[in-house]
């Protein structure tokens, strides 16, 4: 009776384990649409929209958005995380972002654009 308990136990872990991974990102999933529909959030920073925006990661490393213009982007692929930095040009020259993807099981990826706050654009295609 033990070893079953110990072996539910185990399996419990582990799957729990697994739900809260992020599993890794491909070029292939990356590009898409991404909407910040949750942008009712205190503003943290200057850098993040903060209305409704759409951003479009096209597949040639440029992005569109509402908010941010047209720039590039570059994506880290880890084993743990992939990170992306998009730059941007904005009236006093050039800007840009860093930040990671959250691609949860049973979740749609993300894009974080603030953790803490609940701030991301999340993919719609």
């Amino acid at each position: 009776m033990r070893r079953i308990l110990f072996g539910i136990g185990i399996i419990l872990i582990i799957g729990i384990s697994v739900l809260r991974c992020n599993i890794p990102m491909t070029k292939n999933s990356v590009v898409g649409i991404y909407a910040n529909t949750n942008y009712g959030n205190e503003p943290c920073c200057v850098e993040s929209p903060h209305k409704a925006d759409t951003l479009n990661l096209k597949s040639d490393g440029t992005f569109r958005s509402g908010f941010y213009g047209n720039g590039t982007y570059e994506v880290s692929y880890g084993i743990v995380t992939t990170e992306i930095d998009w730059t941007y040009e904005y009236e006093f020259g050039k800007a840009g972002h860093s930040t990671y993807f959250s691609n949860k099981i049973f979740e749609k990826p993300k894009i974080i654009l603030n953790y803490d706050l609940n701030h991301y654009y999340e993919k719609v295609e």
